[in-house]
C-alpha cells in the first residue's frame, strides 16, 4: 500500500513538473522575443598600416617621435594604463600628437567620430566623443 502510494505520488509530481518554468540559467531568457544583441565594433589599425607605421619609425629613419628620442617623456605608469576600451589617463590629452603630415599621407582618412594620434612611443586610434582608446600601436619593436 504505502509502495502504491509512493509511486502515485512521484508519478503525479512527474507529470505536473513538466511545466514552462525556466530553471536557473537554463532554458529561455526574458528577452527570448528580443533580437540578438550585436558586439560592438570599432575600427583599428590594419597590418597594412601597423606595417607602414613601424617602417616609418624604425631606427635610423630619422623620423622617431620625441617619445622615442626621449624615453623620459612619459612615466612607465602612464604608459601601461593605455589599453584598448579604455580612456586616457587624466592629462595626457593634452600631450597627443596628430600623425606627422608624410605619414598621414600614407593611410586613408579615419571612420567619421574616431582620429589617428601619436601618444609618446604609442599610435593610438582615439573615439572623438570620449576620448576612448579604440586601438593602439607601440612604435617601439
Amino acid at each position: 500500500m504505502l509502495r502504491l502510494l509512493l509511486i502515485i505520488l512521484v508519478g503525479s509530481a512527474l507529470a505536473l513538473g513538466q511545466g514552462k518554468g525556466a530553471g536557473k540559467g537554463r532554458g529561455r531568457s526574458d528577452d527570448a522575443g528580443a533580437p540578438a544583441k550585436k558586439a560592438l565594433t570599432y575600427p583599428s589599425f590594419r597590418d597594412a598600416e601597423v606595417r607602414i607605421l613601424l617602417d616609418f619609425y624604425r631606427p635610423g629613419s630619422g623620423n622617431l617621435p620625441p617619445g622615442i628620442a626621449r624615453k623620459d617623456e612619459f612615466p612607465p605608469g602612464i604608459l601601461k594604463q593605455i589599453a584598448r576600451g579604455k580612456g586616457l589617463p587624466p592629462g595626457l590629452a593634452n600631450k597627443l600628437e596628430p600623425f606627422p603630415p608624410p605619414l598621414a599621407r600614407q593611410f586613408p582618412a579615419p571612420p567619421p567620430g574616431y582620429r589617428r594620434m601619436i601618444c609618446g612611443t604609442l599610435a593610438l586610434m582615439l573615439d572623438d566623443s570620449n576620448n576612448m582608446v579604440v586601438d593602439v600601436v607601440s612604435l617601439v619593436p
